[in-house]
């Protein structure tokens, strides 16, 4: 079995090749993967190669496999797994294994299992910690999103507040309270709007920062329709030139401070202004991962005693976390379309990655076995007067709302070359 697969072998040194998988062991899976969402921690681990805490110190000569985000079906069962999964089964993977305490990860750690890939093999420990999670969706770009709403649903549920009498804390987002999303027109800060105004604890205000125009318009016209149907207050505002950012989102609660604050973007400044926003007994999660070991910001810790503030940050979702994006999937409580803006096949996933602070918009999808140039959803209009390929596909993406969808992945999988037909694609020999 051969597959084709962008691997990491140090600092910003990403290659796109083919190479043979060995034979799988009886207590490993055989797996096709399909589809694959490009994550900033991806990026991040691609600027610090070996120096990465989850990138095995020997990745020069043993190259691992990138991408976290993924699903496909299964195609060979090793025999201790065969009473519990069967090939053919659709399935994703909750990459935080936390596995007798070590830190290694699909897309980070392993030789033959990362998303950027057409085959991978799944270790053992995948199935021992309960992490492939066979799924019901019918679109693999949704199953492949699950994991990191899984992200936005685990930073959520650990949010708390605590009791006045028993000094008992309750755990996630206050039910009716007011909550501001900084930063949050990013994909992560969609994937968090979109959980909260889903999940069993409800917030009734949710304002929501950024300084990105198109971002912002984007974020309103798929959310409002969705917040005034769930009567959830959603305010978008823009604070690019704001000179007092502070009072215009204290403006937006009626003046009141937030019981619940998400930091999308790692920057001291929008921490500060995080904290200060906090109501008494309020919680901030600073969600954004820095880059720099040495990252600081100001912490008011008189209001950290005196009004009881809370600062904690949160990074992946957990199996239970995954599996509950997954049943909002399928009730269609969520949108994993909103995060969607651009896709591509598996030979636009070496620059995609390695630009990806620099591409705009939402989530990169990657269609791991597809040959195709990585493209805006929002460029389809023009592209459709270059190829027919892009015609078609623009009346699909047209016909919902300009969003990504199961009728258009099934379109581009079926009319897409496949990237294992490249010639260009270096073969390397076992």
């Amino acid at each position: 079995m051969e597959t084709t697969a962008v691997r990491l072998y140090g600092k910003n040194d990403l290659r796109l090749e083919t190479f043979p998988l060995p034979e799988i062991a009886d207590d490993e899976i055989l797996m096709e993967v399909t589809a694959d969402s490009l994550c900033m921690s991806t990026w991040k681990a691609a600027q610090a190669g070996a120096d990465h805490k989850r990138v095995p110190d020997d990745v020069a000569e043993n190259p691992i496999i990138i991408g976290h985000e993924l699903s496909g079906r299964l195609a060979k069962v090793g025999a201790r797994w065969s009473q519990k999964f069967r090939a053919g089964q659709i399935v994703t993977i909750q990459p935080a294994l936390n596995y007798q305490g070590s830190m290694d990860s699909p897309g980070y750690s392993y030789k033959y299992c990362g998303g950027e890939a057409t085959y991978i093999i799944l270790p053992p420990e995948v199935m021992i910690v309960d992490a492939l999670l066979p799924v019901a969706v019918e679109a693999l770009y949704q199953a492949a999103l699950s994991e990191p709403y899984s992200c936005v649903i685990g930073a959520s549920h650990s949010m708390f507040r605590t009791s006045r009498t028993n000094h008992a804390h309750e755990m996630g987002l206050k039910a009716g309270g007011r909550m501001a999303v900084l930063g949050g027109c990013g994909p992560m800060g969609l994937a968090m709007i979109d959980f909260a105004m889903a999940g069993e604890k409800r917030p009734s205000l949710i304002v929501v920062s950024d300084r990105d125009e198109a971002k912002i318009a984007r974020a309103k016209s798929i959310f409002a329709p969705v917040a005034a149907e769930r009567g959830i207050d959603l305010r978008v505002i823009d604070t690019s030139g704001v000179a007092d950012e502070f009072s215009l989102l204290e403006k937006n609660s009626d003046g009141e401070r937030y019981d619940d604050v998400m930091v999308m973007v790692a920057h001291p400044a929008v921490l500060e202004l995080g904290e200060r926003l906090l109501a008494f007994n309020g919680c901030m999660n600073f969600f954004a991962g820095p880059l720099k070991t040495d990252f600081y910001a100001k912490l008011n810790y008189y209001d950290v005693h005196y009004f009881e503030k809370h600062v904690i940050g949160t990074t992946g979702g957990n199996t239970d976390d995954q599996r509950e994006a997954l049943a909002l999937m399928e009730k269609g409580l969520i949108h994993p379309a909103a995060l969607v803006t651009h896709v591509g096949g598996l030979d636009a996933s070496l620059g995609a990655t390695l630009g990806l602070p620099n591409l705009p918009g939402g989530k990169k999808l990657i269609y791991t076995h597809l040959k195709c140039p990585l493209f805006a959803l929002e460029d389809l209009p023009s592209l459709a007067g270059e190829s027919t390929f892009f015609a078609e596909l623009h009346t699909l993406v047209e016909k919902h709302g300009g969003l990504w969808s199961t009728e258009a992945e099934k379109w581009m999988l079926a009319k897409c070359p496949r990237v294992a037909d490249d010639p260009n694609v270096p073969r390397l020999a076992k």
